[in-house]
């Protein structure tokens, strides 16, 4: 495959056409005879029903509630189903998994025999690469996920751009998922925050099966109506880190968690989790930068 082109190419790319990459990501493969069973007693999501091919997001909470991983689930069979997450968070997944194992006729594993192949942008429903096929969005851009062996990754990345699709850098993605909004674990989601102080409660959370850790605090809250905090897209006079803090008034509003600029982005964006009193348009100070938030 060829490399990737400019920054704006590869903007452009993703906006108007198809992007390619192969992200980093870590796999889990959860199998044997209770594997379902298993993670359905765990997960904040209903996986019963799912079919051979078929992926759902769930996150794995602390008995209160905040989140210390945040999945995709894809079945590969009867009793095989593999698990996807931020590379940096796959030892602490297994830890986790392997407290509540006990009798449960499963073993959990880091696997290296698979990787992710990502198209992103208008076209990318319409190329075909082998694979696990599995369709969601990066903002309001299709996006395609292909589950690929990883012996096959680099000929499923050369078939991609074969068809049309541009290799991209991950700094790219990276770029319009903060500009739209998007958290993501280790980023915008971490222990501090329970599902839906980072908005992930619609996208990951079944209120209808039965139980799971973390169940009670999170069912709580979705019956109060609203969290107090939630992730907004901020503008930025000037870049800053993640981590700094926003006050409005003197007072504290929130915390900067994903920060995105140049070459990728003509002005710095942010995500910031907010206060959800605080409406569009207000100027927050963000360590002597002023902090706009867009939506």
């Amino acid at each position: 495959m060829d490399a990737a082109a400019s920054p704006a190419d590869q903007l452009a790319a993703l906006r108007v056409g198809c992007g390619v990459l192969a992200p980093a990501r870590a796999f889990v493969a959860v199998e044997g005879a209770d594997a379902e069973s298993f993670l359905q007693n765990l997960l904040t999501q209903d996986l019963n029903g799912l079919a051979d091919g078929e992926a759902r997001r769930a996150l794995l909470l602390t008995p209160k509630a905040k989140v210390l991983a945040d999945v995709r689930v894809t079945r590969l069979g009867p009793e095989r189903l593999l698990l996807e997450i931020e590379p940096n968070a796959a030892d602490d997944l297994i830890k986790q998994l392997t407290r509540y194992r006990l009798g449960s006729k499963v073993t959990i594993e880091a696997t290296a025999q698979w990787s992710l192949l990502s198209l992103i942008g208008p076209e990318a429903p319409a190329i075909e690469v082998p694979g696990t096929r599995i369709e969601s969005a990066l903002g309001d851009l299709p996006r395609v996920d292909m589950i690929v062996a990883t012996s096959d990754r680099a000929s499923a990345l050369d078939t991609a751009a074969s068809r049309g699709a541009v290799p991209v850098e991950e700094a790219a993605v990276e770029a319009l998922r903060v500009e739209a909004g998007e958290v993501r674990l280790g980023h915008d989601v971490d222990e501090r925050w329970m599902p839906a102080e980072v908005g992930l409660v619609e996208a990951t959370v079944s209120f209808d099966k039965g139980c799971f850790i973390g169940q009670e605090p999170v069912t709580r809250l979705h019956r109060r109506g609203h969290a107090n905090r939630g992730p907004r897209c901020i503008a930025l006079s000037t870049i800053v880190a993640p981590g700094t803090e926003l006050v409005l008034d003197g007072k504290e509003a929130g915390v900067i968690t994903s920060v995105a600029d140049a070459p990728w982005l003509e002005e710095p964006r942010a995500i910031a989790i907010l206060r959800v009193e605080v409406p569009a348009g207000a100027v927050l100070d963000a360590a002597g930068a002023a902090a706009t938030v867009l939506a």
